[in-house]
């Protein structure tokens, strides 16, 4: 390492002496020819930030996660009585003390589409006295022993804020304003003095709350798949639950359909403080997972020009109402991403939720927390799905558990990005193999405390190192403070829990230098350069 950015300083000031008098795309053949001392054949590329120009700021919710009573996920990962690596509430220690270090500052639950079926009352209470139901969304049976008390725990031993989806299916609006009341009623009313019987005198104070789960899905067990239906119900259920709780936050529905979107956002958008998108990408080669982030990429932008289309502020709202309208523009909720590949039907796991992720997605990843800072702007709060076992960065069996690969830029990007996002271009090299897919991806961000920028690159590219010139438009951040790199021996390199103790992905930290105007990044890599 240290070579290497002995290196890097040599690159750097020889490009400085020659590169001032030089068009772009002769700065381009000076790093391509200087970098070749670094590996030979390196591509090179120019990064163009400009602190100045922000995008918005980064909402520390896009880095939250999900959980949902699917297969293995809540039962049997997040929650296991009786096991000797489980706490006396019965959750699991080692998967509590991995996911802290994710440090979600949001936790979304029951689901999903478990949530269409889910009765919140037959999970409070005695342990002994909770109804048992078969699951029908995905199987076996619910013990209902997690619910929502234990959920409210668990979060606060995460450190994040609940986020909870109520029943649009086959639960009721009066059903959802008694979970607020629930959870966040402070008199002496009838929920919360149960809440109180059962064991939690303060109130658990659920801000955020979900007005359904892709309601638009006919196959599902939902019943609103015309979207002014939709809009007539979750009106009903905003106004008794915004009765139990004015200060509450609320998440409508969305999906891919252009009619729906604007339909539901034309008559919710006074009490929608977020619209709900949900989007997974394949994985099955570099074109499909790469082109997948760059086409939510895309939708992110044609999200934003939607929600543009409605005021920042409610202007008129009538007092009849007796609570107030949303305070602020309506903001994005991607409250389900990730990486699923799917199953086939006919096969013991036709879901295809067990998945067993490589360095190839790990790359996806954090190219897709690039498009989320890129569109900051937009993105109130995103939810992974889902933390444990179910297409997850956490896996677990009776004896271990595991940080996947994909582990790794969901905690890196959480720990050293700033809170502005700021603009970031990329002039360089595609991936090969015709997809004009670009193999550098960025971001930057700037945290408006410590004065740090975080210039965040992800190297695509599957063979060749890309050097790099860094330029910067009005204020200059020339001393890299630290740098964070993540790299593994090959594309499907992978954890396992055949072997819990030993790990594939290379961390290395690096500091430490001055007059800082190019580098080199590894070919399949994630970088994080710190720079004031």
């Amino acid at each position: 390492m240290k070579a290497k950015l002995l290196a890097q300083r040599t690159v750097s000031s020889r490009v400085k002496r020659v590169a001032s008098a030089a068009s772009v795309g002769t700065k381009f053949l000076v790093i391509s020819l200087l970098c070749c001392g670094l590996r030979t054949f390196a591509e090179s590329a120019l990064i163009t930030v400009d602190a100045a120009r922000r995008i918005g700021p980064i909402s520390p919710l896009v880095y939250g996660q999900f959980i949902e009573h699917l297969g293995h996920c809540v039962n049997g990962g997040v929650f296991e009585p009786g096991s000797s690596l489980s706490d006396t509430n019965g959750f699991r220690r080692d998967v509590l003390e991995k996911a802290r270090e994710l440090s979600p500052p949001l936790l979304r639950w029951p689901g999903g589409t478990f949530s269409k079926i889910y009765h919140w009352q037959d999970g409070i209470g005695p342990k002994n006295e909770r109804r048992r139901r078969p699951n029908l969304i995905w199987g076996g049976e619910e013990d209902n022993q997690f619910g929502t008390d234990e959920f409210i725990q668990y979060c606060r031993r995460l450190g994040a804020e609940p986020y909870i989806t109520v029943n649009m299916a086959t639960g009721s609006a009066e059903e959802a304003a008694n979970w607020v009341e629930y959870c966040n009623g402070t008199g002496n009313t009838y929920y919360a003095a149960l809440r109180c019987k059962n064991g939690f005198a303060e109130p658990h104070r659920v801000k955020f709350w979900g007005l359904g789960n892709e309601e638009d899905a006919e196959p599902d067990c939902g019943r609103l798949q015309d979207p002014t239906h939709y809009a007539a119900e979750a009106w009903q259920f905003a106004k008794l639950m915004k009765l139990q709780d004015p200060g509450i936050k609320l998440i409508i529905a969305g999906c891919g359909n252009g009619t729906w979107n604007r339909t539901v956002l034309k008559s919710l958008h006074p009490v929608a403080d977020f619209f709900s998108l949900h989007w997974y990408c394949r994985s099955k080669d570099p074109e499909t997972l790469f082109g997948g982030v760059a086409g939510f990429d895309r939708r992110l932008e044609e999200m934003g020009k939607l929600l543009a289309e409605f005021p920042v502020r409610v202007t008129e709202f009538p007092q009849w109402y007796r609570f107030p309208p949303r305070d602020g523009p309506v903001k994005l909720a991607v409250d389900e991403w990730g990486i699923w590949n799917g199953g086939q039907s006919g096969k013991e796991e036709m879901w295809g939720l067990d998945m067993t992720y490589s360095w190839q997605d790990a790359l996806g990843v954090a190219s897709w927390l690039n498009a989320l800072q890129r569109n900051a702007d937009i993105t109130g709060m995103a939810t992974w799905a889902q933390l444990v076992n179910i297409i997850a960065p956490i896996l677990s069996d009776a004896k271990a558990s595991i940080r996947q690969v994909v582990f790794y830029p969901l905690e890196l990007y959480r720990r050293h990005s700033g809170n502005w996002a700021v603009s970031a271009q990329c002039q360089g090299p595609a991936l090969p193999g015709g997809s004009k897919l670009p193999a550098l991806d960025v971001s930057a961000s700037l945290d408006e405390r410590t004065h740090t920028l975080t210039l965040a690159v992800v190297n695509r590219h599957p063979t060749e190192p890309i050097a790099a010139r860094i330029q910067f438009q009005g204020t200059a951040y020339r001393r890299l403070q630290a740098g964070y790199e993540l790299t593994a021996p090959a594309l499907d390199a992978h954890n396992s829990l055949a072997s819990p103790t030993s790990e594939c992905v290379c961390r290395r930290r690096f500091a430490g230098q001055s007059d800082f105007e190019a580098y080199s990044f590894p070919p399949c890599s994630i970088s994080l350069l710190l720079l004031q």
